[in-house]
């Protein structure tokens, strides 16, 4: 209210419209120390006292001089010295402990440190359950149950890891987090939403990545550089679609500029948010405020990206070996074909504003047919103003198309999905590369706005990280080649974050939470890890196996941390009640996609086909409630039957619609990088659960396989039942008969009530 900003020296000593907040050298002068002593009015802050400690430090502070130290010099201590997580780590000795698993020796060290009692180790039924959830997010069956209890061998448990991961449901498994992380969508959002025409190859590229163990620094070399790393391997090109996957602006007209900044915003925040677990995006409007990352490195990063453009990769592949995905080659230019829609709109969308336009004043009509550059201020105050009310939207546009007009359109959008038969999907993957080897210049943008530029920057490394700036390219790179130095540095073993990011993604896979419980923000704001030595020893031994990933889940998955129960020992809840050192397990519910797809496992009807376009399955009239457009073409269904019960991760992932019943569990809304799910407990998932057509027609599917109530609990549940639950289920069944007219009909509401139970939808 009086014009008060606190985030510099500068500004606290302009102060506001009452004077200077601070008086360097004088606290008792000082307007800041009366207010927040409360000697003047306003007191703060309005919501109590500050802790009177904390008024000692400031009182200190200013008198002291109120010295304010710039975020370089913050950048240079924390490298260095400060800030842990921006040292490198280094291999912590093991501590002594009588187990094979080093794991087992930092965990239980911190839980004597902690005086904090272990849990008993967990029944086999549930270790095997939640084997195959954590590795492939699909319960295993009553037979795969009984062979492991059935198995007396001392590696028993290793063999049924290395199992799970050998299976290709291991890669549909990991690759769900990893799209997560991606913001990925088979729809670019905002107000059209169109299609990512080829988002499905990133998605089928991922799976097959985790599949092949591929090492984890080439995993992020491929995605941040593939075009300039490894030019001649299509598959590594098609990792550069991690920069094509998330929304975008691109079919927003007259605003390209602004659609080119929000471009390199998130391409600057995903990079640095997915592979270093850094927020390097809160400094684009001013130094960060809690980490050691000034603005000027903001637009250093911002600069590595200013030459890219995205750019079609076409895949010479046997696409029967990669997934046995069957394709008929022919190849065409997705994005020409739908730029035919454009044109058949450009001549409605023109009729519509001008429209629009016609009811405005004249003043407002002048303003919007003269070019931005030839604007006065004050016409271009007018166009700001009124844009909204000239604006087109697609369902005006579809309102006035002729009936002609309107089936080519249709036409088009079918064949853009690859629905018809006869077209198939083209061997394109979307990808980037630099439009040439030489770059537009960049400047850090004043509080953020492009349009008013301060400084001119070269590319460079964060400050925080050690800095340095990236070298011109040689005389004969086609490209910049910034972006392959940037992710050379980011993938080194030397990088201190790295490796350390990714090891606490995986440890969160599988304990519910990460060693650092801010997976995505490893700076100051995230603490310490709760086992600072095992997430370092953990981290450097990722880089001494190769960077393999499966090599972490056998390493975590055959430790007696990972295999306990989640039933704390007496006393541990009151002492330890996030369970941060680990005394047992968490619980977990099913994620969205899991539930699905668990449905679908146990009732018999998932198909199993690997990659592929993505599909659409059909929705009743009430879940297609409050779509834009019409929905026959805003979500036209795959035309055949069988692939609706495809995996939940091959289903289309539209932005402005997503699933409903996805949606009602808790899946991201695409927009930004996730790092981890939230677990709401609400009102329309248990409706989902109880009612939708998708639960009851699978209750049926269940119940036309099995012949009695064990059947029906060896499939749904992976176990016989109790004698108590078998008296109790027979009275049930009885009732259900006589008031439901059959047999077959009472054991569909069996099944119901099963894939209602917390057993079916929790993993121990």
């Amino acid at each position: 209210m009086s014009d008060l900003r606190v985030g510099t020296r500068e500004a606290l000593l302009k102060g506001g419209k009452g004077g200077p907040a601070i008086a360097p050298g004088d606290a008792p002068a000082s307007r800041l120390i009366q207010a927040v002593t409360k000697v003047i009015q306003p007191a703060m802050p309005p919501t109590g006292p500050i802790p009177t400690e904390e008024i000692a430090k400031l009182r200190q502070w200013i008198n002291d001089g109120a010295q304010w130290p710039t975020a370089e010099a913050l950048s240079e201590n924390a490298a260095g010295e400060t800030w842990w997580a921006f040292r490198k780590p280094i291999r912590p000795d093991v501590p002594d402990a009588d187990t094979p698993n080093p794991v087992d020796a930092f965990i239980s060290a911190k839980l004597a440190d902690k005086r904090l009692a272990l849990a008993e180790q967990a029944a086999p039924s549930t270790l095997v359950r939640r084997a195959y959830f954590d590795l492939h997010s699909l319960p295993p069956t009553h037979e795969n149950v009984s062979r492991f209890l059935a198995d007396p061998s001392r590696d028993a448990w290793e063999c049924l890891v290395n199992e799970l991961l050998d299976s290709p449901r291991y890669g549909e498994k990991w690759a769900q987090p990893w799209l997560d992380l991606v913001r990925y969508g088979d729809t670019s959002g905002f107000e059209q939403d169109p299609y990512n025409l080829d988002a499905w190859r990133y998605r089928d590229y991922v799976i097959k990545s985790f599949n092949t163990d591929k090492p984890y620094d080439r995993f992020v070399k491929e995605q941040i550089a593939g075009d300039e790393i490894y030019p001649e391997d299509a598959f590594a090109v098609a990792g550069t679609g991690f920069y094509t996957v998330g929304t975008h602006r691109d079919l927003l007209f007259k605003v390209e500029d602004l659609n080119r900044t929000e471009a390199l915003t998130d391409y600057v925040s995903t990079t640095s948010s997915v592979f270093l677990g850094l927020t390097v995006g809160c400094a684009r409007c001013h130094d960060h405020k809690f980490d050691p990352i000034p603005q000027r490195d903001f637009y250093r990063m911002q600069a590595v990206f200013a030459p890219i453009t995205k750019n079609d990769v076409f895949l010479d592949y046997n696409p029967a070996r990669f997934f046995g995905v069957a394709e008929n080659g022919r190849t065409f230019r997705l994005r020409q074909i739908g730029g035919e829609i454009g044109q058949i709109q450009k001549p409605y969308r023109e009729k519509i504003r001008e429209r629009k336009l016609a009811a405005l004043s004249s003043e407002v009509q002048v303003a919007f047919d003269k070019e931005p550059e030839d604007r006065t201020p004050q016409e271009a105050g007018l166009v700001q103003e009124f844009s909204d009310k000239v604006g087109v939207d697609q369902d005006e546009i579809r309102a006035e198309l002729s009936q002609p007009d309107l089936e080519r359109i249709e036409a088009i959008e079918r064949r853009l999905l690859g629905m018809y038969a006869g077209y198939g999907a083209p061997p394109i993957a979307s990808g980037v590369t630099d439009i040439s080897r030489e770059s537009p210049k960049t400047f850090v943008a004043l509080r953020g706005n492009p349009d008013t530029p301060g400084e001119e920057v070269k590319p460079g490394y964060l400050t925080s990280l050690g800095g340095g700036d990236i070298p011109e390219p040689p005389l004969h790179a086609k490209t910049t080649q910034r972006r392959k130095e940037l992710a050379e540095w980011i993938a080194s073993a030397d990088n201190p974050l790295t490796a350390r990011v990714m090891v606490n993604r995986v440890w969160q896979g599988h304990f519910g939470a990460g060693l650092v419980r801010t997976p995505s923000d490893f700076g100051t704001r995230a603490n310490e890890a709760s086992h600072p030595e095992l997430l370092d020893w953990l981290a450097t031994e990722f880089v001494q196996q190769g960077w393999s990933v499966k090599h972490l889940h056998r390493l975590i998955m055959t430790s007696d941390a990972y295999r306990r129960a989640p039933n704390p020992a007496e006393g541990v809840m009151e002492r330890d009640p996030q369970n941060l050192y680990l005394s047992h397990m968490n619980r977990r519910r099913l994620r969205a996609e899991e539930i699905r797809d668990a449905v679908l496992h146990v009732t018999g009807k998932l198909n199993l086909e690997m990659g592929g376009i993505p599909v659409v399955p059909p929705l009743e009239k009430e879940e297609l409630y409050g779509m834009i457009g019409n929905p026959k073409n805003a979500w036209p269904v795959s035309p055949d039957r069988e692939e609706y019960s495809r995996r939940s991760i091959y289903l289309l992932s539209k932005r402005t619609f997503p699933h409903p019943m996805l949606e009602a569990f808790d899946r991201q809304d695409g927009v930004l990088s996730c790092s981890r799910r939230n677990e709401s407990t609400t009102a329309p998932q248990s409706l989902t659960l109880l009612n939708s057509r998708f639960m009851t027609e699978q209750a049926r599917a269940l119940a036309a396989e099995a012949e009695t109530a064990d059947d029906a609990f060896k499939r749904v549940l992976a176990r016989l039942p109790t004698e108590h639950e078998r008296a109790t289920v027979a009275g049930f069944l009885d009732r259900q008969t006589e008031n439901r007219g059959g047999h077959k009909e009472a054991l569909a509401e069996l099944a119901r009530a099963l894939l209602n139970s917390n057993e079916f939808l929790y993993v121990d």
